[in-house]
């Protein structure tokens, strides 16, 4: 399908939205009241999304709008990292407990992968049972939020280099920083960077 300009994105969202919430598609006047704009302005870029495909209309209809099928675009499995052990390389069998499809313009072609969050130290950020995606890089700037190997223990935390050792914070305030001097900064690696997080809402319970 073509792309589409801001004003049709717009009007596709509010058709899309209207037909889920009415169960039938909305008119060419209740297009243009939605928008305050003139009937023949609704025309025109209702025709537009017809040309791009992204509409059908049964001609004779007030209401024979339709929306076009869209198949999903391409998605990317990207593996869920349990328990990381040291020594084991980042996306070895052993550390992946499943893989979720993503779409690809999240992943963009990065070596990525998604760890489930245990622990309240980046709250309210970021909290417990959240998926974080983590593109995969040894080195992030100051302040950034990270995922670092300690031993064989992963632990999500910003990252901040001072006096040549390394700080490892969290958002949570109840939580002491990690400190490490130069040479105990030596063994700790940075798996990467986070990216983005994965939240499921439902059945979610605090307070």
């Amino acid at each position: 399908m073509k792309p589409l300009t801001d004003r049709q994105q717009t009007v596709l969202a509010f058709v899309e939205e209207f037909c889920e919430r009415q169960g039938y598609p909305p008119t060419v006047r209740e297009v243009a009241a939605a928008f305050g704009i003139q009937p023949r302005a609704a025309v025109d870029h209702l025709a537009a999304l017809r040309r791009k495909g992204y509409l059908h209309r049964e001609p004779g209809l007030s209401r024979g709008l339709s929306l076009t099928p869209r198949s999903p675009g391409p998605v990317v499995e990207v593996p869920v990292l349990g328990r990381i052990a040291a020594g084991q390389p980042l996306l070895a069998s052993e550390n992946v407990e499943e893989t979720l499809p993503l779409p690809r313009s999240w992943v963009r072609g990065e070596e990525v992968f998604l760890l489930k969050v245990i622990g309240e130290s980046m709250a309210p950020v970021i909290l417990p049972d959240d998926l974080v995606m983590v593109r995969v890089q040894s080195r992030v700037a100051r302040g950034e939020i990270a995922v670092a190997l300690i031993d064989d223990e992963a632990t999500l935390k910003r990252v901040y280099e001072e006096a040549g050792g390394l700080v490892l914070k969290g958002d949570n305030p109840d939580f002491t920083p990690l400190r490490f001097s130069p040479a105990e900064a030596a063994d700790v690696q940075i798996l990467g960077k986070v990216v983005g997080v994965y939240r499921n809402l439902e059945g979610k319970r605090r307070g």
